[in-house]
């Protein structure tokens, strides 16, 4: 092949400032692309037309992709999809049973729907169901990403990525007047994509427990919480084993504090009293949920000072975090305790933490060497990681504070907006019967139940966790923003300010939230929204109120509203910017999302989607295409429009432009890297693999590895569109079939697992799990050469996919259903084995052993440190054990009183 010149030269220079710009995260994709396109094209047609440029702007798999946006949308609209997987997840407190019951359906939906719009529902889904099953949803959340790449490699209009190499195929060799290869069924990679699938699923299985991460927090890890049994808890009189709290995943018991003793080793038959104190090494967040489900009280160190020295404690408490809803807690920050800091070697009683800092002890982390015990016990090491709760007098800039902590970060608002929402209980709803706990909505992030105002007139307090909801029943609940939204959602609830709702006369189409603040010199000012007439004069319904610091009466329409109030205004899609000039308010703020779900459209839109799909199986299975998918998404979202299951401004709204104009330049840089023979440069090492080693199966593993490493630089659709040329060449001068390159591509591009931003889906899971991009790399690395080693076996194996499917199918099979005959052992046999798991896991966990270092080296320095703050004279007479240990814990008092 001829010398590429110096516009093969300029391709490649451009093309790879472009990678280290994406790879960066400098700049996005769409834009890198499309500028770098334009560059390209700026050459007078020596590297690509400008006819070739726009090429991409129009293929059919890209619109595709872009019309799939609307089908998704118009479905997430009417609630279907939600109330499916709702039934399909059940309820398991296992973390294993929890990641089979969310992975399969996932990988099942993914592939015949866009993996990005699948994700996008099942996140606020998953994670209220792990927080009401117990489960970590940080095991969850990374998995739900992997699920829904691995479905989507199933099928070919399981993902973007599959659609954009079917359409670049049927482009190229529609050219060449192949039509026989130019075909890509629907089905056709599933032989391939199917086991692909599975074998990812099982990795997951087999490692969730040392590779998965499990806390729930980006920043405190490991921490010894302290929590109280309250006097309204379900668990008092009722022995530990049987309590419920040994089996919460994220949460054990590492002692107990009663009538002035500490015991480390708790009995299991040890029956548990109002007051005891808990001391358990899990999660903040871990601790809140159990906490809140089992009527624990968070303990401080000021609360366990005054409680194990034996002060009386009132019985007033509501609930486990709140005394009326709201968060113990103001603001939780994460410090870091300096080497220099003077209070190395001392204990946490002895520190004056709100007279000098402002601040009040939380929890420590666990290790340093040191025994667990009582956290104003601890012996303050450096390195210590501290979670502190704020007072009005925290001030981060103090110098003070500057030389004795480091690494500040802020974890947890407690002071976050919250409404007070109430929700009436239908007669056919699935919460009744059920306990609060039960009914899940307890636990759920943003939402605390305040009291349930029965039909008969009576009312139930929130610390009654054995009551059971019964038709009629109005729940009373805190909700911030997010969870109201929640609540809009879920089945058999509906708002107590419906009915005024519903008389404003705005279509359910056309409805959502907004919030709206009082202006302090408006005219609705300390009058009543019913002595305004508020739905009348501004035709929208109030559904809550917030106002700062203060928790408002329930009755919506007897509140005398004051200048600051927020007004949660359920209103017309075109209300905010109607008012937004309005003297009556202040900051107008449409809610995003915030859309109620059009359950009388259910039917129509699961329908009109099942009917698409089948169009293409049906086709597939026939070898004749009836529509093109294309079209066929453009008539349904049409379909979708004119029934009502979603409207204009949501379908405009559902198309990502940004994947739009990146896999559409894509396309542009990919024709110019083979316009100027870059990628034929590229194919002839691929072709030398093949010819080196001998058979298609080298190259095929060569073509996946290359596009899987491209695309954990890039985005898996630029990868895709860069790669497909380059193998193209290849396999067309190794004589292998146009599908099976195809298929390789299609695996690979799918493969970005260790870097979150690689992956659209891995970017949403991240955000939403609060992950670090180490804890992504953890899982993602392993599982990454995983896939690569089961990519290699079935693209050797193509033409024995028969006997792969049999083989993975019955390995997935004997994986997911081995631990359900277990539980049909005496449970003295299965904690046997899972003790003997747990072992295994704690000697093989990377995290684990990096712990022990860093506690082998924190626990000599702490030594030492101790040493020498022994000889320091203590202002209490008392001696200082060496223990350490970490809690967290509820204080009584309010932010006025922490001053």
């Amino acid at each position: 092949m001829a010398s590429i010149g110096w516009p093969g030269i300029v391709a490649i220079v451009s093309v790879a400032i472009s990678f280290i710009i994406m790879a960066a995260d400098w700049v996005g994709p769409d834009v890198t692309f499309t500028i770098l396109l334009g560059w390209l094209t700026a050459f007078d047609g020596e590297i690509i037309t400008v006819a070739r440029a726009a090429a991409g702007y129009g293929n059919t798999g890209l619109l595709t992709v872009i019309f799939l946006y609307w089908v998704a949308e118009g479905v997430t609209q009417t609630g279907g999809l939600e109330l499916v997987m709702n039934y399909v997840l059940g309820r398991s407190r296992s973390v294993h049973w929890a990641l089979v019951r969310s992975m399969f359906p996932v990988m099942v939906l993914s592939a015949f729907l866009n993996n990005t719009p699948c994700v996008t529902f099942m996140i606020p889904i998953l994670m209220s169901w792990a927080r009401r099953c117990g489960v970590p949803p940080k095991k969850l959340l990374i998995p739900l990403s992997y699920a829904a790449v691995l479905g989507g490699t199933c099928t070919s209009i399981g993902t973007s990525t599959n659609l954009v190499i079917v359409g670049m195929q049927d482009t190229r060799y529609t050219k060449q007047k192949k039509q026989d290869e130019a075909k890509f069924g629907m089905f056709d990679i599933a032989p391939y994509g199917v086991p692909y699938a599975l074998m990812g699923f099982v990795f997951i299985i087999l490692t969730q427990r040392f590779l998965l991460p499990g806390n729930s927090s980006r920043y405190a890890k490991d921490l010894l919480i302290a929590v109280r049994v309250l006097p309204s808890s379900p668990v008092i009189k009722k022995k530990l084993k049987d309590s419920g709290l040994r089996t919460q995943a994220g949460f054990s018991i590492a002692g107990l504090w009663r009538g002035g003793a500490m015991t480390r080793q708790v009995d299991p038959d040890t029956v548990l009293e109002t007051n005891d104190i808990l001391y358990c090494a899990g999660e903040l967040d871990v601790v809140e949920f159990v906490g809140e489900e089992f009527g624990l009280g968070l303990v401080t160190a000021e609360t366990e000072r005054a409680l194990t020295d034996g002060q009386a404690m009132g019985d007033s408490e509501a609930t486990a975090f709140h005394d009326t809803g709201a968060s113990p807690y103001k603001k939780l920050v994460q410090v870091t305790l300096t080497k220099t800091s003077d209070l190395v070697g001392r204990t946490v009683r002895e520190v004056s933490w709100q007279g000098r800092f402002g601040l009040i002890p939380v929890a420590i982390q666990r290790g340093n060497g040191r025994e667990d015990g009582r956290l104003n016990d601890v012996v303050l090491a450096a390195g210590d990681v501290l979670i502190l709760d704020t007072t009005p007098h925290f001030d981060e800039a103090r110098d003070d504070f500057k030389s004795n902590f480091e690494k500040l970060r802020f974890v947890k608002d407690g002071a976050a907006k919250e409404f007070v929402i109430g929700v009436k209980v239908k007669k056919n709803s699935e919460v009744v019967n059920k306990t609060v706990t039960a009914a899940g909505l307890r636990g759920v992030p943003g939402l605390f139940v305040l009291s349930v105002d029965r039909a008969d007139g009576s009312s139930v307090d929130a610390s009654d966790y054995l009551y059971k909801i019964q038709p009629g029943d109005t729940i009373w609940l805190a909700a911030d923003v997010g969870a109201v939204g929640f609540l809009s959602k879920f089945p058999g609830l509906e708002l107590v300010q419906q009915e005024q709702v519903d008389k404003t006369g705005t279509s359910i189409l056309y409805r959502h939230l907004v919030q709206a603040a009082v202006s302090h010199k408006g005219p609705l000012v300390g009058k009543t929204v019913r002595d305004v007439r508020f739905r009348t004069l501004y035709n929208a319904a109030i559904v809550a109120v917030h106002r700062e610091g203060v928790r408002v009466p329930l009755k919506v329409q007897d509140i005398v509203l004051q200048g600051g109030d927020v007004l949660l205004i359920s209103c017309h899609t075109k209300w905010a910017d109607e008012h937004r000039m309005d003297k009556a308010f202040v900051l107008v703020q449409a809610v995003p999302d915030s859309s109620p779900p059009k359950r009388g459209r259910m039917a129509i839109g699961v329908l009109l989607v099942v009917g698409m799909v089948l169009t293409q199986i049906v086709g597939g299975l026939k070898g004749q295409e009836y529509i093109h998918l294309w079209p066929a998404a453009v008539l349904t979202a049409a379909l979708m429009l004119l029934t009502g299951c979603m409207n204009a401004d949501q379908a405009r709204k559902a198309i990502m432009w940004d994947v739009y104009l990146t896999i559409a330049a894509a396309f542009g840089v990919s024709a110019a890297l083979e316009n100027t023979g870059v990628a034929g440069k590229v194919a002839n090492a691929i072709i030398s693999i093949g010819k080196s080693i001998g058979g298609d199966g080298p190259a095929l593993i060569a073509i996946y590895v290359a596009t899987a490493v491209m695309s954990e630089l890039l985005t898996n659709n630029a990868a895709g569109a860069i790669m497909y040329p380059i193998a193209a060449i290849a396999g067309d001068q190794l004589n292998i079939p146009a599908v099976d390159i195809s298929v390789a591509i299609m695996l690979g591009a799918s493969a970005g697992f260790i870097n979150p931003f690689s992956y659209q889906t891995n970017l949403m899971v991240y955000a939403a799990g609060n992950y670090s991009v180490r804890e992504f790399a953890l899982i993602g690395a392993p599982f990454q050469i995983w896939l690569m080693v089961v990519a290699g076996f079935i693209l050797c194996y193509m033409k024995q996919w028969k006997q792969v499917w049999i083989a993975t199918w019955s390995i997935t099979a004997l994986i997911v259903f081995v631990p359900a005959l277990l539980t049909l052992l005496p449970h003295s046999v299965q904690n046997g084995i899972e003790a003997f798991f747990d072992r295994i896991t704690e000697a093989i966990n990377p995290r684990a052993a990096l712990q022990r270092r860093r506690s082998a080296r924190a626990q000599s320095f702490g030594n030492k440190a101790l040493s020498a703050g022994s000889t320091e004279s203590r202002t209490d007479g008392s001696s200082t054990p060496d223990v350490a240990l970490t809690y967290v814990e509820l204080p009584k008092m309010g932010p006025s009183a922490r001053g």
